[in-house]
């Protein structure tokens, strides 16, 4: 699987629980997914079906478990991989999106508190 130049390693990833809404260009309504992990530069989410192609522009709405102020961010898809649970085996659609533009009082809350993940 080709990851269009997206090294998942390029900063640390992180298990969070975060309400993921989001929308893609050209997609008339919102999707709810849930994040299988996050970092200061992009998220990996589950998603009930296929999502959009790589390379398609999303707009993202994230709600930290226990933050009152959600974060607006813009992503971009890099790709599409099946997820596999290890609690239940069982599989479902997932989607790298790589972090492309937030405002800096949003990337400085979002660097906060995957911060605070780390420390626990």
């Amino acid at each position: 699987m080709q990851r269009h130049n997206f090294d998942p390693r390029s900063a640390p990833r992180h298990v969070a629980k975060v309400r993921v809404l989001y929308v893609a260009k050209g997609q008339a309504r919102a999707v709810d997914a849930d994040c299988q992990n996050i970092s200061t530069e992009g998220l990996f989410v589950k998603t009930h079906k296929r999502g959009p192609d790589a390379g398609t522009p999303v707009s993202l709405l994230l709600q930290f478990d226990g933050a009152e102020k959600e974060l607006m961010v813009q992503g971009v898809v890099r790709w599409q991989g099946a997820v596999r649970s290890l609690e239940d085996g069982t599989e479902g659609a997932g989607m790298g999106i790589q972090f492309t533009e937030m405002e800096p009082p949003v990337r400085e809350f979002l660097e906060k508190t995957i911060g605070e993940i780390e420390g626990h």
